[in-house]
């Protein structure tokens, strides 16, 4: 729940930040809008003389960000390769996520690692079922984590050195939706 505060917060941060840098209006009005996305759900307000609805534009990104980086969504690009589609050729956005993905974790001495997607799962975090862990449980599926085990190839496909990984965006894919919604402003 901390982490849904936070994105939420970060979220009128953004906005509130956004409105203050377009200057002062006697009119402005209040507009909300809400939805779901990347396994969770948002409210954004936007203060603004502009009557333009914005949901539509909203929604489509979220779309976009869904259907490549989503692990709640069965058909989107990461749960397909996830099950092992190795056919699945990825867009921009998954390609910028992962290189993202790529550089903090050699930042971060490997303590950032999209691979954990196993591990999330077996926890209960993600969309897969819980399972009874002890350490020998978790010392089995640390076989299958590991970033050095995972590259893109030059045609943007996904090549896993372990079949079984899974990656999981989660921990980045939210600030990256925000990036792409603040673009989209």
């Amino acid at each position: 729940m901390r982490v849904l505060s936070k994105f939420k917060g970060f979220l009128f941060s953004l906005f509130f930040g956004f409105l203050i840098g377009c200057g002062e209006s006697a009119s402005l009005r209040e507009h909300v809008y809400q939805g779901g996305a990347l396994g969770t759900s948002y409210a954004i307000k936007v203060f603004t003389a502009d009557t333009t609805d914005l949901q539509p534009a909203i929604d489509s990104v979220f779309r976009v960000v869904n259907q490549s980086l989503s692990t709640y969504q069965p058909d989107s690009d990461i749960s397909r390769i996830n099950r092992g589609d190795s056919r699945v050729q990825v867009d921009k956005m998954f390609a910028e996520v992962f290189e993202m993905s790529v550089q903090i974790h050699g930042q971060t001495e490997g303590y950032f690692d999209p691979t954990v997607g196993i591990l999330v799962d077996a926890w209960g975090f993600g969309p897969g079922a819980a399972l009874e862990m002890d350490s020998t449980r978790v010392d089995s599926l640390r076989q299958y984590v590991g970033l050095e085990k995972v590259r893109l190839t030059p045609d943007f496909r996904i090549a896993m050195q372990q079949p079984g990984m899974r990656l999981d965006f989660n921990a980045i894919a939210k600030g990256y939706a925000v990036d792409r919604l603040g673009v989209m402003l």
